[in-house]
């Protein structure tokens, strides 16, 4: 079996199972709203590193129109990736429409799985998310991610989905 691992110049050898993710990301994808509502997206993400102990992240979103273009940012998270030596893995993650959320879960090879451990929410927070649950990985190359949330008002359920490249 052939294991496609990157380990990106100057990274800390302990972020050594998360050298994949580091990079730009870009493309479109898919989602549902907290009304079940369909809509299309653009993505950038960017994984990076400093030396530390962990990778910083950020995402933005922009919402698509019929014709394709972007009309309006959709949101943006930011935040940090720390794995552990037992392949364990915590992710903090601060979201503008007004929370934050710890994420804890596993390392596999290419492929991580994440749930919510706590989110607290601002008082304006636009969506009550309660909890969420994620799974990254790589795929020919490729980005591809699922996000399921779960709110005040609903259970969990899929909310974004998408493949991207390597910008």
């Amino acid at each position: 079996m052939n294991i496609d691992i990157e380990v990106p110049e100057g990274l800390n050898p302990k972020l050594t199972a998360l050298g994949w993710l580091v990079g730009r990301w870009e493309g479109t994808g898919n989602g549902t709203d907290h009304e079940g509502v369909g809509f299309e997206f653009e993505q950038r993400i960017e994984f990076n590193h400093n030396g530390g102990e962990y990778l910083y992240y950020a995402s933005q979103t922009f919402l698509l129109g019929e014709d394709g273009a972007e009309t309006e940012p959709f949101g943006m998270e930011t935040g940090f990736w720390h794995p552990k030596a037992d392949a364990s893995i915590e992710v903090m993650l601060a979201n503008s429409d007004g929370w934050t959320e710890l994420l804890v879960g596993q390392i596999q090879v290419t492929r991580i799985d994440l749930r919510t451990d706590a989110v607290v929410r601002a008082e304006g927070a636009q969506v009550s998310h309660s909890a969420g649950q994620r799974l990254y990985g790589k795929v020919d190359g490729d980005l591809m991610y699922a996000l399921d949330r779960a709110t005040a008002e609903h259970d969990l359920r899929p909310h974004l989905w998408a493949r991207l490249k390597r910008a």
